[in-house]
């Protein structure tokens, strides 16, 4: 969970992982209940949070951007 910035000030860690745990339910039934992908892509998707990070604000509607970390944060 540390590659997801929570800006939300409602949302405590736990219902960040809830929401994120729901968003991928929700993606994969989205996508017809499969999502598939190799450990090729895995690793580059992994290699790129070096420099990257998802940015999620709770309301009334969660929304989710990738976004370049800070440098302090890299």
């Amino acid at each position: 969970m540390g590659q997801i910035l929570n800006l939300s000030e409602q949302a405590n860690d736990d219902d960040v992982q809830y929401l994120t745990t729901m968003l991928l339910y929700y993606l994969v039934e989205r996508c017809g209940g499969q999502v598939q992908f190799s450990a090729d892509d895995a690793h580059k998707i992994n290699a790129s949070l070096a420099t990257k990070m998802i940015q999620m604000q709770i309301g009334k509607d969660v929304m989710l951007k990738i976004i370049n970390r800070v440098p302090e944060l890299q």
